[in-house]
């Protein structure tokens, strides 16, 4: 009887570890403007005339890195996005691989010359864990 050789095991089992952990990503800083995606993938600029009724019209918000090129940030609120439409901005964060879209770590707007940070991932982590430590009680409500 032939014994089973297990010597292919030295080999499959690091390659195996090397491809399920994902590969490290760097945090990359994108500059643009933030415009409205309907526009953005229509090759238009926001109407600057009729800006107001015009975003509300917009489902979200992109950052035009180019000609024609944009991205997603989603887990960027919304509401973040529509208070710097046509400002230039700077997006740190990582992009991803296969997709048009940040994952946004830090976001800052140009104001007087220079970037100031307006948003970023970790306070709106720290303000959530804060808004929802015990939950989602209403004051005076016992939590079980």
């Amino acid at each position: 009887m032939k014994s089973l050789s297990f010597g292919w095991i030295k080999t499959a089992l690091p390659l195996a570890v090397l491809f399920a952990v994902p590969m490290w990503v760097q945090a990359e800083i994108f500059t643009g403007k933030i415009n409205g995606h309907e526009c953005a993938h229509k090759g238009e600029t926001c109407p600057v005339d009729r800006l107001d009724p015009h975003i509300a019209l917009e489902s979200d918000f992109v950052l035009m890195v180019g000609e024609g090129d944009y991205l997603f940030m989603p887990n960027l609120s919304r509401d973040i996005k529509v208070r710097y439409v046509l400002d230039n901005v700077q997006v740190k964060g990582e992009k991803h691989p296969r997709f048009n879209s940040i994952k946004v770590s830090e976001f800052s707007v140009k104001k007087g010359g220079k970037y100031v940070t307006v948003w970023t991932q970790k306070q709106a982590d720290f303000e959530y864990e804060a808004l929802y430590r015990d939950g989602l009680a209403f004051p005076g409500q016992k939590v079980n």
